[in-house]
């Protein structure tokens, strides 16, 4: 995979470059310093990296200090709606996260005390993931240490940590249909949403994990929508979404 790098200004700090460099050879992503003809592309500035879209705008991720999307006001532990559909009053401490995203979910897992292994497929939003992840390391935030963000597809996550699938619970959450008649979502989504499209392979990666033999498999929808897949064993309920939990065999 291929993705477009804005070339360094004499005043970037070439230790940024450096470690973007570093995590995009890990995973076989190739930076080409050549982002004139564009849409897309990526840019390193004073509080890190940045995606640009030429049509809509920017934006970056920040764990630590964007309280906005990374900074939930409630936090009940266990009594999270979220952490009873995974398992934690019944000690389950992992979870696959097969649909990343913008990681507003796995960071609250992760503060909750979770340990999670994410995985995003599309190169730019993996570099921003694990970039953000690099600084809010640096920053001495212990949360985030025993958690990892993948390069790969949902389902070859689900393969890796298959051995395991007895401890483990799987989170995923599709990118939610878009509905006509309300406001628009704010810029970051809708860069997202032109970005990645669909997760139009959801509904596979819940087959495939209770075919693996995960014990719990958490689904998030918007409240009044129809579940991803028939016949959820439970469903647990809040203002404006909701959980729905496949129990594995």
């Amino acid at each position: 995979m291929k993705v477009f790098v804005a070339p360094l200004a004499a005043t970037d700090e070439p230790e940024k470059r450096f470690n973007l460099a570093r995590i995009a050879k890990a995973v076989g992503i190739e930076l080409l310093d050549n982002s004139i003809e564009e849409r897309f592309y990526l840019q390193i500035d004073d509080a890190g990296l940045v995606l640009v879209d030429r049509e809509k705008g920017r934006f970056g991720l920040d764990f630590v200090n964007d309280a906005l999307n990374y900074h939930r006001r409630a936090n009940r532990g266990k009594n999270e709606l979220i952490a009873k559909a995974l398992g934690a009053q019944l000690g389950i401490r992992r979870i696959l996260d097969l649909t990343a995203g913008l990681a507003q979910d796995a960071v609250f897992l992760m503060r909750l005390g979770f340990h999670v292994e994410a995985c995003e497929r599309n190169p730019w939003v993996y570099l921003l993931l694990a970039e953000a992840q690099q600084r809010a390391v640096s920053s001495d935030s212990k949360v985030f240490v025993e958690s990892h963000f993948h390069f790969c597809e949902g389902a070859c996550l689900l393969d890796k940590f298959a051995t395991d699938h007895q401890k483990i619970s799987v989170f995923i959450d599709p990118m939610y249909p878009v509905r006509k008649k309300v406001a628009l979502p704010r810029k970051e989504m809708q860069i997202f949403r032109d970005l990645v499209g669909s997760d139009s392979d959801s509904t596979k990666l819940v087959e495939k994990a209770l075919d693996l033999g995960y014990r719990r498999v958490v689904v998030k929808r918007p409240l009044k929508a129809a579940p991803l897949r028939p016949g959820p064993d439970h469903q647990y309920k809040g203002n404006t979404v909701r959980f729905d939990l496949y129990l594995g065999t």
